[in-house]
């Protein structure tokens, strides 16, 4: 009972976007003592596109917003920072060249990292990459402990231009790419770890940042959660807090093109993939159709929140396509074969 409730905890806390977002506020600038603010808007999911340089967005018809949130910014005596949304706090440090998330006190959660989990490094160049493990120990519903392990894998993985209404254009923007994997146990005394009780998730989330600016103007994630490997279910959402001089610039929703697909966040949308899966060995065989050009991604983790394989691509519409993922010198057992196609995910659990 506890293990479904904390499961319904976390998709509720995901479906509402209630995680750190950040607009124009510069963080590791901001003084003593100091407060600052800004105003996020939800937008519908859409479809991320392949990365690579000189990339060009066409958002023109996609930023359309009526629901906005407040995010306050405190910087205290000793230079933490808490960052406020709906009553939601999270707490960071930052170096000169990072952004170190430490604690966060959500409406329904407590959690402290005691392995901590970077947000952010800058500047960003387009290429460079980092990755790291976390862990978190939290407490929800009051009393109830649980435990997070898992990896982060961030890369800039795209630079370009993104097109807004009206045709201006913001020029020089880096998207940064990360992957959260981790598993959540219901009981932090690994002794009394049963792993046919945890739950995993995999966060996959798309972020573009203004030059000089250490934060996102418009961030895009896609969520899955897991129960012993099983997916449960996949909460997808998007924000954007443009620069103040480009708020004009948001469109309204009567303007919006309502068959617009790529924001479709229903979750009878259309399958545009056909696939298969087998494994040899340690190999692991994709084989698909592809009814629309696609961005696809794929993610070996396992029950432990581990990410072992990534591998991503683009296709054109077509059919006879294959991918194989080489996962030799990994240990034998179960793992979850995640694929992303244009924003939608399926899961499957492999043997290798």
């Amino acid at each position: 009972m506890m293990l479904k409730r904390y499961l319904l905890i976390h998709a509720l806390l995901v479906l509402f976007g209630i995680s750190a977002l950040y607009g124009q506020v510069n963080m590791s600038g901001m003084g003593l003592d100091c407060t600052d603010s800004l105003q996020k808007n939800r937008i519908r999911y859409f479809s991320y596109g392949s990365g690579g340089r000189n990339r060009l967005w066409d958002f023109s018809k996609r930023l359309w917003s009526n629901e906005s949130s407040k995010v306050v910014f405190m910087k205290d005596s000793i230079g933490i920072i808490m960052v406020n949304e709906l009553g939601n706090a999270h707490y960071y440090r930052t170096t000169p060249d990072t952004i170190i998330l430490m604690r966060c006190e959500l409406s329904l959660e407590e959690k402290i990292y005691p392995k901590e989990k970077k947000r952010m490094v800058f500047p960003l160049v387009y290429g460079d990459s980092i990755s790291g493990e976390f862990i978190c120990d939290g407490v929800y519903c009051g009393n109830h402990s649980f435990r997070e392990i898992g990896t982060r894998n961030m890369k800039v993985d795209a630079v370009g231009s993104i097109v807004l209404a009206q045709n201006d254009t913001i020029h020089n923007v880096k998207r940064v790419h990360t992957i959260d994997t981790y598993s959540v146990c219901m009981d932090i005394d690994v002794a009394a770890l049963d792993t046919a009780r945890l739950v995993q998730v995999i966060d996959e989330r798309y972020e573009w940042y203004i030059p000089d600016s250490q934060y996102p103007i418009i961030e895009n994630v896609a969520s899955t959660t897991y129960m012993d490997m099983e997916a449960v279910g996949t909460a997808r959402y998007a924000y954007c807090n443009l620069p103040e001089d480009k708020v004009a610039f948001y469109m309204t929703e009567e303007e919006s093109e309502e068959e617009d697909c790529s924001f479709d966040m229903e979750t009878t949308e259309s399958d545009i993939i056909h696939y298969s899966v087998q494994t040899t060995g340690k190999v692991i065989h994709f084989a698909y159709n592809l009814d629309e050009d696609a961005s696809i991604s794929i993610i070996v983790s396992s029950h432990m929140g581990m990410t072992y394989r990534y591998k991503e691509w683009t296709q054109d519409a077509g059919v006879g396509y294959a991918a194989h993922i080489d996962c030799n010198g990994l240990p034998s057992g179960i793992y979850i074969l995640y694929i992303n196609v244009n924003g939608k995910v399926y899961s499957e659990k492999v043997t290798l």
